[in-house]
């Protein structure tokens, strides 16, 4: 069974480009999915290009979800990230899937 983690975030300040690949890289290195979304727009943690295009039309304190789909036994980098400064959780939700369901934005 897999957990999905949806989190809303507001940026309190815009994300430096290292901040950007910091995410980007724990992306590439996990198992995980890591997906952002805002106003019907979706961005791969993983496609650099999608992911800064994403941050630089992100305006400050405008809120965006972060969606994670991630194996319950593997750690969790993505807490580690969104501990930064200019990185606001205003929610959390866990979601624990079976294998026959799936999931749809």
């Amino acid at each position: 069974m897999d957990i999905i983690e949806s989190y809303k975030i507001q940026l309190n300040d815009t994300l430096h480009m290292k901040e950007i690949m910091d995410l980007h890289q724990l992306a590439s290195d996990c198992k995980a999915n890591i997906y952002l979304y805002r106003k019907h727009m979706i961005a791969d943690a993983e496609n650099l290009p999608k992911l800064l295009s994403f941050f630089l039309t992100t305006k400050r304190e405008e809120t965006f979800t972060i969606i994670n789909d991630r194996d319950p036994e593997e750690q969790n980098n993505l807490t580690n990230f969104l501990q930064q400064k200019p990185v606001h959780v205003l929610l959390k939700v866990d979601y624990n899937t079976s294998q026959n369901e799936s999931f749809v934005i």
